[in-house]
């Protein structure tokens, strides 16, 4: 299974096996080995995306389908986008 994982001009590309179901804790998991530097940016240190942060599988928000537990299918996106704040 190939994934795109994109945050700003940043793109990571992923690979997993095409054998079984995986999830966003999984694919985040593959970025803490790949680019520990990226996953800090992303996750705490409990593995949970930064509030900073918002992550998209497809467009869709994981906030509305499963979380973390999101399952990812072949050929999916996951988009990571930082809030902008301000006043």
């Amino acid at each position: 299974m190939h994934l795109k994982l994109s945050y700003g001009h940043e793109i990571l590309l992923s690979q997993f096996p095409d054998d079984g179901r995986i999830n966003v804790r999984q694919v985040m998991r593959s970025v803490k080995t790949s680019h520990p530097e990226i996953y800090e940016r992303w996750c705490d240190a409990d593995g949970n995306i930064r509030q900073t942060l918002t992550l998209f599988v497809n467009g869709d928000h994981i906030r509305y389908r499963n979380g973390l537990e999101t399952v990812i299918e072949e050929g999916d996106e996951i988009y990571i986008v930082p809030l902008i704040t301000g006043g």
